[in-house]
């Protein structure tokens, strides 16, 4: 099988293990096909994939931005979506599940959330991301390395503040195979009770981990006691007690540790999650078109331009437009929008008036207004557009229907609910 992986080459190796042909893409230097920016047309991409590669299937791996891949809800080829950072993103990725053939999901607590859509899914958790020797020289007892920004996380920068006023811990960003595997303890923190990377790989380390006691599956994965420990999230004095009776219990905490490493070995690696892949992979194909699926791609690429606005106009446009032409292949094919969809449905027409120096995403947003007359929303947004665009007449028209409390009462609502939209 010829598969296409995007943004990251996580299991490549593997799969090629299996037997498979694997090309990976995006815009990190380490990939194979360098994307020179961003946002491209995925089958413009797939058109020009060196030595003439065809790929059989395509993975989309999270890398916690928006599907930068315009128009990979209608691609021919079967296509995996593997949601990693859930527990920040869900709500963006249970509505693009609609526009993949399989699911994947990192957060176990997430997944109901995706059956809505009727794409199948399930739980792939993270893992060792690279294989590390145990060490027997431990230099440092506690260790933490990972981001420490209060900007970013306020909480774990105060949790660890407090936490160093109590024990003796090294905390470091960077490589943590060159700080884990002299650890006696690794302390995780989590950003939002996931189940992070740092979970396998303090223990694939040979260290004891302390860690969050969460959901999102992770005592379904290890044992308290045997594999790690687990104390009360935020909790300093709870984590300084368990820390403490560990360090003078060394024994029991070296067994722990090797349990730990010992668990993560037989089940916990690249080459065990590539197998979970490769399992659906032999029996994926390609599923019916959802009529959702052009809604959550549109409100994905408006959430990309909005975020390259800034720094790339040009590539903001791009998106952009394509979000508008997501917008209008929704209702071609008769979709009707959620609240939250309409929202996003107006923001984007009126924001592709500013793009492109005209009135044409009003004209846009008139026209669906117009196929959805119960859409109250819609609605009140398409007698805002008609009265700048100096059809006052008609507007009237539109808000007798509305309501009998006078056109200028709703004007007054139409104006006000469409500023806070675009607020």
């Amino acid at each position: 099988m010829n598969i296409l992986l995007l943004n990251q080459d996580w299991f490549a190796t593997e799969l090629r293990s299996f037997g498979h042909s694997v090309l990976t893409c995006g815009t990190a230097p380490h990939l194979e096909v360098r994307l020179l920016h961003p946002v491209v047309q995925i089958r413009e991409l797939l058109e020009s994939l060196p030595g003439g590669f065809q790929p059989d299937v395509v993975v989309w791996f999270d890398d916690s931005a928006p599907v930068m891949f315009l128009g990979l809800e209608d691609c021919p080829l079967p296509t995996v979506f593997y949601s990693v950072d859930t527990h920040h993103h869900w709500e963006l990725h249970s509505r693009l599940a609609h526009c993949f053939d399989h699911v994947f999901v990192a957060q176990k607590d997430y997944l109901h959330h995706f059956s809505a859509s009727g794409t199948p899914h399930s739980w792939l958790p993270l893992w060792a991301s690279r294989h590390v020797e145990a060490s027997d020289s431990k230099q440092m007892e506690l260790s933490f390395v990972g981001t420490m920004n209060p900007k970013l996380n306020k909480k774990r920068v105060d949790f660890f503040s407090a936490l160093q006023e109590t024990l003796p811990i090294t905390i470091r960003q960077g490589n943590y195979w060159e700080i884990f595997p002299f650890s006696e303890i690794v302390i995780n923190q989590t950003v939002s009770g996931d189940l992070n990377f740092r979970v396998f790989e303090a223990m694939m380390c040979g260290c004891m981990l302390l860690t969050e006691r969460s959901s999102n599956g992770l005592l379904e994965l290890f044992n308290e006691g045997e594999h790690l420990v687990t104390y009360t999230a935020g909790d300093v004095h709870d984590v300084a007690e368990k820390a403490q009776e560990l360090l003078a219990a060394p024994s029991r905490m070296r067994a722990i540790a090797r349990a730990g490493r010992d668990r993560v070995l037989a089940s916990h690696t690249a080459l065990h999650r590539a197998g979970q892949l490769h399992d659906v992979l032999l029996s994926l194909s390609k599923r019916p078109k959802s009529p959702s699926r052009h809604l959550p791609m549109m409100i994905n690429h408006a959430i990309s331009s909005s975020l390259h606005e800034q720094r790339n106009p040009q590539l903001a446009a791009y998106a952009l437009r394509g979000a508008i032409e997501c917008a209008t292949a929704s209702l071609r094919e008769g979709a009707v929008p959620s609240e939250v969809e309409t929202a996003h449905l107006i923001r984007t027409y009126l924001r592709w008036d500013r793009f492109s120096k005209d009135r044409s995403g009003s004209q846009l947003l008139i026209r669906h207004a117009e196929a959805l007359p119960s859409n109250c929303l819609l609605t009140l947004a398409r007698v805002r557009a008609l009265l700048n665009g100096g059809n006052r007449l008609e507007a009237e028209v539109i808000a007798s229907r509305i309501s009998d409390e006078g056109a200028s009462h709703v004007f007054s609502i139409a104006e006000e609910t469409v500023n806070l939209l675009l607020a």
